[in-house]
């Protein structure tokens, strides 16, 4: 089965304060999954050695590739918070976050990589960035209890995976699909000449929108005119702080059978893609 053939996990309406705590915990777990792309993988310009990647057959957010011989990944499963050391695709050691701190947490797997010949004092918690202003979690203990809003994210992210890997197998100016871990955002960028560029993505919420939520963007922005000329059937334009076609959750979750839910998403980015094209190419 291809990754366009997987199938639709239903998404659920949560309340937004539920979302909110657990999308706070899964940002902040999956920052022990960025710290070995800052501490061992080399410094890449667009800052994709922090990057996270998506394993589609076990619905987990995986590290980079580091190690001397590249074989050494973490992966977090969104739906439990578990942290696995892997090597060579083994899994060598399970953490379980809930229950405990990142602080704790971060120096087990310190030591852990240490003795497998990886340098305690090289891996490091310290980004360049800031997280958003989520109850803190290196000292407080994580708590999935509300299962529910957590399955709300392992689905959006895996629905997520094979909606965007469609588009970016059709298009060959489409970059690396990869979850950036400063925004937490799935995305793939194509660029185009003059400078110009297509986003293309799924954000678990952010300061605009609590819940997840797909989004489609031009650089440069286009003008009101251009957005007027571009109407959509479902999603709306964003135009507060950033301009892009988005599809919040709400709008998804109005249809309560998978492959309903899947077709507005797919009927969202088709419009969405050729908006972006006709805005890009200066066609109206």
């Amino acid at each position: 089965m291809s990754i366009h053939e997987t199938q639709w996990e239903q998404l659920t309406q949560v309340n937004d304060s539920r979302l909110l705590e657990a999308r706070g915990q899964l940002h902040q777990a999956v920052q022990l999954l960025t710290a070995v792309g800052i501490s061992f993988v080399g410094q890449k310009p667009d800052d994709s050695h922090t990057a996270l990647l998506w394993d589609s057959e076990s619905n987990v957010f995986l590290s980079q590739a580091f190690g001397p011989e590249l074989n050494f990944q973490l992966g977090l499963k969104p739906q439990n918070l578990s942290c696995q050391v892997i090597h060579n695709r083994e899994t060598l050691l399970t953490l379980k976050l809930n229950r405990t701190t990142l602080k704790q947490v971060a120096s087990d797997l310190q030591f852990f990589l240490e003795d497998h010949g990886l340098p305690k004092d090289v891996f490091t918690m310290e980004r360049h960035f800031e997280l958003p202003d989520y109850p803190d979690r290196w000292l407080s203990p994580f708590d999935i209890l509300d299962q529910d809003a957590f399955d709300v994210f392992s689905s959006a992210y895996s629905n997520a995976y094979s909606s965007i890997a469609e588009i970016a197998g059709k298009d060959s100016r489409a970059g690396n699909q990869l979850i950036w871990p400063h925004h937490f955002d799935m995305a793939i960028l194509l660029t185009l000449n003059q400078g110009k560029s297509i986003g293309v993505g799924m954000s678990p919420g952010d300061t605009n929108y609590i819940a997840p939520y797909y989004y489609v963007n031009v650089w440069p922005y286009p003008s009101e005119d251009q957005i007027k000329d571009q109407p959509l059937t479902d999603g709306k334009w964003h135009t507060e702080g950033w301009t892009g076609m988005v599809l919040t959750l709400d709008q998804i979750v109005r249809k309560n059978e998978p492959g309903a839910q899947k077709g507005v998403v797919q009927t969202f980015l088709r419009e969405a893609m050729l908006h972006a094209k006709a805005i890009t190419e200066g066609s109206h």
